[in-house]
């Protein structure tokens, strides 16, 4: 960082023939340290050349960052409008990204200046990260974990050679965690010859009301953990980046706790002392919840109940049944359909589980072994249906909203043997006949999507896990991995989730799976939705499910136009 930040145009034309070379000829163009610029600029050229990144990319990532409340944000955003007087004549930006590269916030007066960030995508939103755009300030920063200065055509990508980059990481001061990088970036004939130790400056006042801002935090925390842990009971205080628990709290807890509870807290915690049900590593559990109420960032304190025992009197067999849906709601409503006698038909989106859950259903009524018949693809599955329910052997009917369908006279028949029957069926892509088929057959119970059951999601990892292989069944994932998993929206619900876990636990072969370890739509962070955003993408997902995916029709249901519909599809994570 003590480098002369500025190139002499003999430099300048070195530079670019030394990394045309190298990009041109491969890694064996130029030996090692021969390449006549900086040692930490060569790696970088090496690691972009290796990752076969695009020195002219025609597509650079881009996430909106929304209204980031990360700590990196609210500990950097008032150091930057301090400094914004102080900039405001000077041609030079302030550039502030996250962990992964993506840049959070960008400030610069000056025209000229903001015309040629904005030539370079270097705005809100991009991903400059090393891998996605090559060798600059934001991206070699958090790579190398230290400053760097980047001049002119040092960087990768030709869009940014014209620009000199001075970047520094900013760490977590009590963990040492790399939350992002500060840069200072302008044109090359702008260039200062302390913007290197101003970055480093300003990083460091980052740093320092990020500790600030962490000891003010872990105060009132504390303050709120010793006034619930008096009740003697499982006690929990969480916030966006802690939780604290006592002993008793402490058989609840895992590496998934904080995203599951955290996430659940943000959509349904109480503005007042509230009894609920909230989600734990091991399942749902009574507690009363209250709000940390003393002006700062949310945070809630959990009061766990005892669980209540079963009644005397209920027999034992109840109250051990297998579950048929891991989610209460479903389980209720099977339960009460089976409990009448009735013909259940498990309805929802693909990848739901439905075929899992009716054959759960028939076998909770003496079937352990139902044939499974699709009667849109075997012409002759009536006969082999009837077949098996007259040696009273249960049936499933699957996807019978698919065309042929059974007739009401058809599936009416096989419930006269008396053999256990359920169907399937997705009734938002089904004809009216179809749904009209099914009414007149059969109690219909639709399966949630997982986005709207994520409470559920850790004890159904572990379910998929316990079913592979030795080592694969032993795989664990990281906290920073669960909180991905938390937020991310499964559009491929419980089919999806089953595919990525079987994927992960493969790889790793009974290690713990890491960030790294993740396929790159999961890998990007996504915001934690508030309530108001969670009903408002709950309303954009049913009017697509509804309108069969014609997201003319979807924009239409909701009041909307298209190019709207749009936008909250790319906001919420919606396909």
């Amino acid at each position: 960082m003590r480098r002369d930040p500025t190139l002499s145009p003999v430099q300048r034309e070195r530079t670019r023939r030394s990394r045309e070379a190298l990009v041109g000829g491969g890694l064996l163009a130029l030996p090692p340290g021969r390449s006549g610029v900086p040692q930490h600029i060569e790696k970088s050229w090496r690691r972009c050349v290796g990752e076969q990144v695009p020195v002219a990319p025609d597509h650079i990532g881009y996430r909106d960052p929304g209204d980031d409340q990360s700590v990196l944000r609210r500990a950097a955003m008032p150091v930057l409008e301090r400094l914004k007087d102080s900039f405001a004549d000077v041609p030079v930006a302030m550039v502030l990204s996250d962990a992964t590269g993506l840049i959070i916030a960008r400030h610069t007066d000056v025209r000229r200046q903001r015309v040629v960030m904005d030539r370079a995508n270097a705005a809100e939103g991009f991903d400059f990260s090393e891998l996605s755009i090559g060798t600059n300030g934001i991206g070699t920063v958090l790579v190398e974990r230290h400053p760097v200065l980047v001049r002119g055509p040092e960087h990768y990508n030709a869009l940014l050679e014209n620009l000199t980059c001075a970047g520094t990481p900013i760490i977590e001061p009590y963990t040492g965690r790399m939350v992002g990088s500060f840069s200072l970036a302008c044109a090359m004939r702008d260039v200062h010859a302390l913007m290197a130790v101003m970055a480093g400056d300003i990083g460091r006042q980052i740093e320092s009301r990020i500790l600030e801002e962490a000891g003010d935090r872990h105060r009132r925390l504390a303050a709120a953990y010793l006034a619930v842990d008096r009740s003697g009971v499982g006690a929990l205080v969480v916030d966006e980046e802690t939780v604290l628990a006592n002993r008793l709290g402490l058989a609840h807890t895992g590496p998934e706790l904080h995203p599951l509870l955290w996430r659940f807290l943000v959509e349904h915690g109480p503005s007042g002392p509230a009894r609920m049900q909230v989600p734990l590593s091991d399942g749902l559990h009574d507690a009363v919840v209250e709000p940390v109420d003393d002006g700062g960032p949310a945070a809630y304190s959990v009061r766990l109940l005892p669980r209540r025992p079963p009644e005397p009197s209920t027999p034992r067999a109840a109250v051990r049944r297998d579950r048929f849906h891991v989610d209460d709601g479903v389980d209720r409503q099977v339960a009460t359909a089976v409990r009448h006698g009735e013909v259940v038909a498990v309805v929802g989106a693909g990848g739901t589980g439905k075929l899992r859950t009716a054959v759960r259903t028939v076998a909770h009524q003496g079937a352990g072994d139902p044939l499974v018949v699709e009667p849109h693809r075997d012409p002759d599955w009536f006969a082999t249906a009837k077949a098996a329910a007259v040696d009273g052997r249960g049936v499933v009917l699957r996807r019978v909203h698919e065309s042929p369908s059974p007739s009401v006279a058809q599936v009416q028949a096989l419930v006269g043997t008396g053999a256990p029957i359920a169907l399937t069926a997705d009734l938002d892509a089904a004809g009216d006949d179809v749904v009209a088929m099914v009414r007149r057959v059969a109690t219909t119970v639709r399966l949630p999507g997982l986005a709207q059951t994520v409470e559920h999601l850790p004890s159904l990892v572990q379910e998929m896990l316990a079913q592979r292989p030795v080592p694969e069944s032993a795989t664990r994932f990281s906290p920073a991995v669960w909180d991905r998993l938390m937020a991310w929206h499964w559009p491929g619900n419980l089919a999806e989730l089953h595919h990525t876990v079987a994927l992960l636990a493969r790889r790793a072969e009974g290690g713990t799976v890491g960030i790294d370890d993740l396929p790159d739509e999961l890998r990007a962070h996504r915001r934690t939705l508030g309530k108001l955003e969670s009903a408002e993408r709950e309303a954009v997902a049913e009017a697509l499910r509804a309108a069969g995916g014609n997201r003319s029709r979807a924009a239409a249901a909701l009041g909307i136009g298209r190019n709207t519909l749009y936008r909250k599809m790319r906001e919420f994570g919606i396909s």
